[in-house]
């Protein structure tokens, strides 16, 4: 199986460059990904030197930066060279190859107070339905503590059972937060019953959290989970700066049930300051279960779901074990499957329902067996003489 199959990389030939395809080499070789690199030449009309020259150009360097990464031991498909609008190239191409996951450099640092990000890199977090893994200069490609902002959000949801990934493979801290705003406004005069309004609010805000977290699995993941109180970009930065975070997952839309583009929002006002590389989720997932072929025996699969559990894809071995149940239903290694899998899904009457019917199972079995031995050691039904 692989959870992350293929990374598209942006190339622009900046600085960045380096740090860019360094994180894309760590990630490839950790989930055994393919990467795409891409490169695309701004539609110009009246190069001087002539399109189909610069064009060659190009794919001479590509060339070149595939033959850096490709000792690393990963698999690296021919570079594409492409003219048009950069980030509407990236995204078909992206969408063309189904990839998971887009890495992009952020853009150069200036000697401004505030970091600007790279038009490319601001343009594919706003309309590109993949993830966009925005790898900021001068970050190194470690991955020791990842962050995940989260407001229950279905984007948000998105993020952290990619973070919940990525931090179980790369074997990070994961540091969950939630950010709690004063009440906007409160319909009450009297100052006693405003307070009593927001410390409900907030007593709701920190229940919903928990029920929120209760839907995600995170074995073998360590974890923290962290509510802070004020405006939640700021707080997004303060901790992110206080963990030493390497990588800050986040969905790229809020709450607000409107399907409202990236900037202005509090993703916008974060990645604004990029204290460290971010990857933002919108719609689909970066990390995600393809099987590489059709698995036809019982015991090869019973294997493949107690893989899928153990690397925390709970639901999809639940439907593992339910196929092997759906071919053989006294196999009793696919009911043990079916209730570690209900089990970890918090399912606990199916659970010990799959317990019971995997004991019953085999002590069937068993009685079976020493019925066959009575039978063979007994006159009436021994082999006779």
């Amino acid at each position: 199986m692989k959870l992350l199959e293929k990374i598209l990389v942006a190339t622009e030939f900046s600085q960045s460059q380096t740090d860019t395809l360094q994180t894309a080499v760590a990630v490839a070789r950790t989930f055994h990904s393919e990467v795409l690199l891409v490169h695309v030449i701004p539609e110009i009309h009246d190069w001087p030197l002539g399109l189909e020259d610069l064009k060659a150009t190009v794919n001479r360097r590509m060339q070149s930066l595939r033959a850096e990464i490709t000792p690393s031991g990963i698999l690296v498909a021919d570079p594409m060279v492409a003219v048009g609008s950069p980030f509407d190239q990236i995204i078909e191409l992206a969408d063309l190859h189904d990839v998971n996951v887009i890495i992009v450099g952020s853009g150069e640092n200036g000697k401004e107070s505030q970091f600007r990000l790279g038009l490319t890199a601001e343009k594919l977090i706003r309309k590109a339905n993949k993830p966009v893994w925005v790898v900021k200069a001068g970050a190194a490609a470690k991955f020791n503590t990842i962050l995940c902002p989260v407001d229950f959000s279905d984007p948000a949801g998105r993020a952290l059972t990619n973070a919940i990934r990525l931090a179980r493979t790369f074997q990070a801290h994961l540091e969950v937060l939630t950010v709690i705003q004063s009440l906007a406004s409160v319909h009450v005069t009297h100052a006693e019953l405003a307070d009593q309004a927001q410390a409900k609010y907030v007593a709701g805000q920190q229940q919903h959290f928990d029920d929120f977290l209760a839907q995600f699995d995170f074995h073998n993941v360590r974890w923290n989970k962290t509510v802070r109180r004020g405006l939640p970009h700021e707080e997004i930065l303060k901790l992110a700066r206080e963990s030493g975070a390497d990588l800050l997952v986040m969905g790229s839309t809020g709450r607000t049930g409107v399907a409202r583009i990236l900037m202005g929002s509090v993703a916008e006002k974060v990645i604004r300051e990029l204290p460290c590389p971010v990857i933002t989720v919108k719609s689909e997932h970066a990390i995600r279960l393809r099987v590489e072929q059709e698995i036809t025996d019982l015991e090869t699969e019973v294997i493949h779901g107690r893989e899928l559990l153990e690397a925390g894809l709970a639901p999809e071995a639940l439907r593992s074990f339910q196929h092997c149940v759906g071919k053989d239903m006294i196999y009793a290694p696919a009911w043990d499957g079916l209730a570690a899998a209900h089990e970890r899904l918090g399912h606990a009457e199916e659970s010990e329902r799959c317990k019971q019917t995997a004991k019953g199972i085999r002590d069937a079995s068993l009685f079976t067996r020493i019925e066959a031995e009575v039978r063979a050691q007994h006159p009436l039904w021994g082999k006779k003489s």
